[in-house]
């Protein structure tokens, strides 16, 4: 479990998997949050809001 805290939606609980590609030495990092929990919630609302400030400008 990693947490993170986004500047808008606060605290984050995101689970880590990596991703090897042994043959080209790459690695890719897959956060998800765990379905139904807060942190889930807030990266709906993420997706929907993008980049635009939720307080007032």
């Amino acid at each position: 479990m990693k947490h993170f805290v986004h500047p808008e939606l606060g605290g984050l609980e995101l689970t880590c998997q990596m991703l090897l590609d042994p043959g080209q030495s790459h690695s890719l990092l897959v956060y998800t949050a765990i379905p139904g929990s807060e942190s889930h919630e807030k990266l709906q609302l993420l997706s929907v809001i993008g980049t635009q400030a939720l307080g007032p400008a």
